[in-house]
């Protein structure tokens, strides 16, 4: 088999396409081009939908890329074999309207003195300002589906133990088998591998699909964006998570000078926490946003993610239905560099209270004339006097 002319980007988190490594930037995962090619994330955004009833894990994210090609790829780690399906373009942009600071309108009155002049009325100013099929086993890799998904070319792994396996034995044949289907390889891939065939996970390879005819269209010149559509996996898990965990950066890559911010949208039955691994290490995501959202937010968030079932030994297992009790949980990462020395899991936390983003305050300004007293003291108190006087001078022609 031919291989293909493509990059690789191992990610993290459920498919985080990474830059190259970068202390500047934040970018920790591993880059690995064919002919000088690079590419790096712009923005990644992830929605996490845990279903604690039935241990279910959703999970969907979306990237926006920045590439010297037009193929790349990325590989994402889960428990088990995942259930994938494309979501909606509009999901995230409905998630960022729910979590958005709200808008307060104030009136700010500036009282100035009115000038000097009978009969002047004041002039009001006002302005505002927004401050497929399973096939065999082979070579112990075994090829759970294949499919087409967005803009993705999807094959999802797993690696086929039998006596005297190794992880390091079993990370090495499927580093051969992504070798082999056109995936560049490194020692730092097969040993970010080695921990998920340990723990017989599955692997899902994600491929920007290449060009019908790739021999007639030429890589774009200079670097380019593009924005994947949004993809779904849901399945099963102990406890919820992000795969935050990236390969060793190595040795010698130069800095790509590309920053990176991940956004993380967390949907469960509460407030959530996330830790790094065991939480020996903190993890730098902050929350920005926490609290319940409204019935009708929840149905488009649940329709547009397009949560389907995953499978449970052999039966489906039921997605979330109604909102009531569900809350969101907004986390931001814009750690640099991105210790993405583990997983990322999320559980209750201990501070149940909502989060919310400082207001924006929408200022309408209008000026307003008053009379100062020493003005009262001219239009009163001169009159006053010559009323007085005049009776005076009255009282003494009497």
């Amino acid at each position: 088999m031919n291989r293909f002319s493509f990059a690789l980007v191992v990610a993290l988190a459920a498919g985080a396409l990474a830059a190259v490594p970068d202390d500047a930037t934040g970018c920790a995962a591993v880059v690995h081009l064919h002919n000088g090619q690079r590419v790096d994330t712009a923005d990644e955004s992830a929605l996490i939908v845990w279903d604690e009833k039935t241990k279910t894990e959703h999970f969907v994210r979306r990237a926006s890329f920045r590439s010297t090609g037009y193929d790349f790829g990325f590989l994402v780690p889960t428990p088990n074999r995942p259930h994938l399906d494309v979501a909606s373009d509009d999901l995230f942009g409905d998630l960022a309207t729910i979590t958005a600071p709200k808008v307060e309108r104030r009136e700010v009155v500036t009282e100035v003195e009115r000038e000097f002049s009978l009969g002047c009325a004041a002039e009001k100013k006002s302005f505002m300002y927004v401050g497929s099929a399973v096939k065999p086993p082979s070579d112990g890799v075994q090829v759970l589906e294949q499919k087409r998904i967005g803009n993705y070319d999807v094959t999802v792994l797993a690696f086929h133990h039998s006596d005297g396996d190794t992880p390091e034995g079993g990370a090495r044949l499927l580093g051969e088998w992504l070798a082999k289907h056109g995936y560049e390889r490194s020692p730092a891939i097969d040993k970010w591998l080695a921990k998920y065939v340990r723990d017989q996970w599955c692997i899902t390879a994600f491929k920007i699909a290449a060009p019908d005819k790739p021999n007639e269209t030429k890589p774009p010149a200079g670097r380019h964006d593009l924005q994947a559509k949004p993809v779904r996996m849901s399945f099963r898990a102990e406890k919820p998570f992000y795969p935050y965990r990236e390969p060793e950066p190595e040795p010698g890559v130069q800095p790509s000078g590309e920053s990176r911010f991940l956004r993380v949208f967390f949907a469960a039955q509460g407030r959530y926490a996330g830790q790094l691994g065991d939480g020996s290490k903190a993890w730098p995501g902050q929350t920005v946003w926490a609290g319940p959202g409204e019935e009708a937010s929840w149905a488009g968030v649940f329709q547009k993610a397009k949560l389907s079932d995953a499978p449970k030994d052999g039966k489906p297992v039921a997605s979330p239905k109604a909102a009531d009790g569900w809350w969101l949980t907004e986390f931001e990462d814009r750690s640099s560099p991105r210790p993405g020395i583990d997983e990322v899991y999320f559980e209750p936390s201990a501070d149940q209270s909502p989060v919310a983003r400082a207001p924006i305050i929408v200022e309408t300004a209008r000026t307003v004339e008053v009379t100062p007293w020493r003005h009262v003291a001219v239009y009163f108190g001169v009159p006053a006097v010559l009323v007085g006087f005049l009776v005076w001078r009255r009282f003494q022609r009497g």
